[in-house]
């Protein structure tokens, strides 16, 4: 199958950790195209980022709309998800939607933790739009934001493992969602053996969950 990848925002360097997750995540028969949204952001951390990115990705999603099987949204606030559902001929998956319920299959409460603290309110919106508010613990993130988290990978993902292990313990949560693309690529493969329970990143999900759809 030929499986589009978009990441929502303009930074193309966090477009490349897309594709190398996403090529991780897909199986033999997959062939990957990862894309960078020309008109988003270079990060989205607010509401307002998540609005520009979405017509950005639509836009880039449906120009493609002939060549591919399925087509990815490739950024946490799953921007344009619904829209662009109701306009292509072929299954939209966003890494959110898809580690939220990939972590409400693999236990009964979950957390995320992030990078940017002005995502939060957003995350939170999303999960209660989804139907999951009453399995979320909470959303914690570092006071790091996007781009400075993407240059320090080694770093960010030792922060995030600390900050995931204090939300097993204050929430209860018995699985964790790294909340971003930028943990696509290898950060959740640092992550997981530092946290307790285990440990979600959104564009394996949708992948696989893409790949399912379409067999």
């Amino acid at each position: 199958m030929d499986l589009l990848v978009v990441n929502s925002n303009s930074s193309t360097s966090i477009t490349e950790l897309v594709r190398i997750g996403a090529e991780n995540a897909a199986g033999p028969d997959t062939k990957i195209t990862a894309l960078t949204a020309r008109d988003g952001p270079p990060a989205i951390e607010t509401a307002a980022d998540a609005a520009i990115a979405a017509e950005a990705t639509s836009r880039e999603i449906l120009q493609h709309a002939a060549t591919v099987d399925a087509a990815i949204v490739a950024c946490f606030s799953d921007p344009g998800l619904m829209e662009i559902r109701k306009r292509a001929p072929f299954p939209v998956i966003g890494i959110a939607e898809a580690a939220l319920y990939t972590a409400a299959m693999r236990g009964i409460r979950f957390s995320i933790v992030t990078v940017a603290p002005t995502s939060v309110p957003g995350i939170e919106r999303l999960v209660a739009d989804y139907g999951l508010a009453h399995r979320l613990g909470g959303v914690h993130a570092l006071d790091r934001g996007v781009i400075a988290s993407h240059l320090d990978p080694q770093g960010t993902a030792h922060a995030l493992a600390e900050l995931a292990n204090s939300a097993v313990r204050t929430d209860a949560a018995d699985v964790i969602i790294l909340g971003g693309a930028i943990a696509a690529g290898g950060m959740a493969d640092i992550v997981a053996p530092l946290v307790s329970v285990p440990v979600i990143e959104g564009v394996s999900c949708a992948v696989r969950k893409a790949e399912l759809i379409c067999r």
